[in-house]
């Protein structure tokens, strides 16, 4: 490729140093010319005043002996001086005792010299001889010069002066126009040259070569970088093959990696609702059976998330695949695939962990209720687990427990029989408790006393009348008859906290100001009641 040069460094450099010199010598030869200006404005009185130390004692004499012949040759003499237009001696009485004078020059330069300086300048000093008596006044020496003779003098060196200030600038320029172009353009333009040569379909094969003598300065300096820059190209390409390569092998492996996600997600789908149907077989567990549902549509959410961001992947692959095998990838749509195919990949594992975190914790809840193992357990972490499997049936009524418990609160108890009491007191309180309320709430709270743990459960609902605080703990009570309630949750509740976990079971509530049950149970069951935990749990008064 060939590269023009619309306007050069040289043409830029000489204009410069060119305009630079003429400023820089027109300054000099202004200073220069404004000195000789001023001493050639003093060089008249000098001149004059070394004329008269030469005339005054020759001219006092003549006047005092009244010698017109000698008068006339002393003025005649004087009259040589090249600036002297006219002298004349007068004498006391004021009458001329003798004259000499010829006509001003009226060269060309005469106007300018007498803008200058003047067309004449008069002088005169007194002729006086002195008497024991005192002194006396003889007359006058009179003398009037031509300041042409000086100004043109003046003009002529200002006329050289200016001539060698133009001369010099034009000099400078030259040598260092010669100097640039033997330093720095010549160079320049070979580097400038090499760098047009390079192929830029290939410009990781070509090197720049250092002009001679130009290793250590700015151009070699420059080659070097630019050198630097084509490594650094080359090292990209190379990346960015690999990356390519490395795109393929994943691309492969992608879709099988997805079909093995889809397969352990329907495992896990088919193990829900195989668990689904266990509990609602079980009659202790009768208050799940309505959350498995809600569960479900939970997981479907993320499901059919991953499901479109599967497709996305694979819209994605195809294109990249395509535009691969076809050679007209370019990097600006491989980095965009690229970031296509990363976030639907970041989407599907997201959603994917989304819809095993609902399945573990459900499944956790589940199996803790029917098993009721007695084993160590974290209490946040069980009760964390146990809210997020309820949340399908509180989101219906806008309700979002809140859990407040110590960091490190550890249990040796029955984890499925402490979810099973709080299951049914939520959802107690989503039958009972919210009908007119605008912002129902729920709060749990757990803290350690000693060996004992207290968990306390609140709700701001309709609360509970005074009268029917001593009923509803008995079996079968419930203000819900014909609307689905049983009326054996709370007594069910009662017992598990009493029989199962060894603990107490406070309640109190006003109409109005919600209902709230403290739970006083030991930190560590005794070891001689574990082997009484599977017993089957009978609610007051049953058979």
């Amino acid at each position: 490729m060939k590269v023009q040069v619309q306007r050069g460094l040289s043409v830029k450099l000489i204009s410069v140093s060119l305009i630079s010199a003429l400023a820089l010598g027109l300054l000099i030869s202004a200073l220069q010319i404004s000195s000789d200006y001023i001493k050639t404005r003093q060089l008249p009185d000098e001149e004059m005043a070394t004329l008269i130390s030469l005339l005054r004692e020759p001219a006092t004499a003549i006047v005092f002996s009244l010698d017109p012949g000698t008068a006339h040759e002393l003025l005649n003499g004087a009259l040589r001086h090249p600036a002297v237009s006219m002298i004349r001696i007068v004498l006391a009485d004021g009458s001329v005792f003798a004259q000499r004078e010829r006509a001003l020059n009226n060269a060309d330069k005469r106007l300018v010299s007498d803008l200058l300086f003047g067309a004449t300048r008069h002088y005169a000093w007194d002729l006086s001889s002195r008497f024991p008596t005192g002194s006396e006044l003889l007359g006058r020496l009179e003398v009037t010069v031509d300041t042409y003779h000086y100004g043109s003098v003046f003009l002529d060196r200002m006329r050289i002066t200016l001539g060698g200030t133009l001369v010099y600038a034009l000099l400078l320029s030259v040598i260092t126009l010669v100097l640039f172009y033997l330093m720095v353009a010549r160079p320049l333009v070979s580097v400038i040259d090499s760098i047009a040569r390079v192929d830029v379909d290939s410009p990781e094969k070509v090197r720049l070569s250092e002009p001679d003598g130009h290793t250590d300065d700015e151009i070699g300096l420059l080659v070097k970088v630019t050198n630097a820059h084509l490594q650094t190209i080359d090292a990209s390409l190379r990346h960015v093959r690999e990356a390519e390569d490395k795109l393929k092998r994943y691309s492969d492996s992608l879709e099988f990696t997805v079909a093995e996600r889809t397969r352990a997600l329907s495992d896990s789908v088919a193990q829900l609702q195989a668990t689904q149907n266990h509990l609602i077989e079980s009659e202790k567990l009768a208050a799940l059976g309505g959350l498995v549902a809600g569960v479900a549509h939970e997981v479907n959410t993320p499901l059919g998330i991953a499901v479109t961001a599967s497709s996305v992947l694979g819209d994605a692959l195809s294109d990249l695949r395509s535009g691969f095998e076809s050679r007209s990838l370019t990097s600006e749509r491989f980095a965009e695939l690229l970031q296509v195919i990363e976030d639907g990949n970041t989407m599907l594992g997201r959603n994917l962990e989304r819809a095993a975190h609902l399945i573990r914790d459900f499944k956790r809840t589940a199996v803790d209720q029917v098993a009721e193992t007695c084993c160590d357990f974290d209490l946040c972490q069980v009760m964390n687990a146990l809210i997020a499997s309820l949340h399908p049936e509180t989101a219906k009524r806008g309700v979002t427990p809140r859990f407040e418990c110590p960091e490190g609160l550890t249990m040796r108890s029955l984890p499925g029989v402490l979810t099973q009491v709080m299951t049914n007191l939520v959802v107690n309180s989503l039958r009972h408790a919210f009908g007119g309320i605008a912002s129902p709430h729920i709060e749990i709270s757990a803290r350690q006393e000693g060996a004992r743990v207290i968990i306390e459960y609140r709700d701001n609902g309709i609360g509970v009348p005074k009268e029917l605080h001593e009923r509803i703990f008995e079996p079968f009570f419930t203000t819900k008859r014909g609307q689905g309630g049983s009326g054996l949750g709370l007594n069910i509740v009662y017992n598990l906290v009493t029989r199962k976990l060894l603990g107490r079971l406070d309640f109190k509530s006003a109409p109005g100001d919600g209902v709230r049950f403290v739970i006083d149970v030991p930190g560590r069951l005794p070891v001689v009641h574990e082997s009484a935990l599977s017993a089957p749990v009978r609610p007051v008064g049953a058979t």
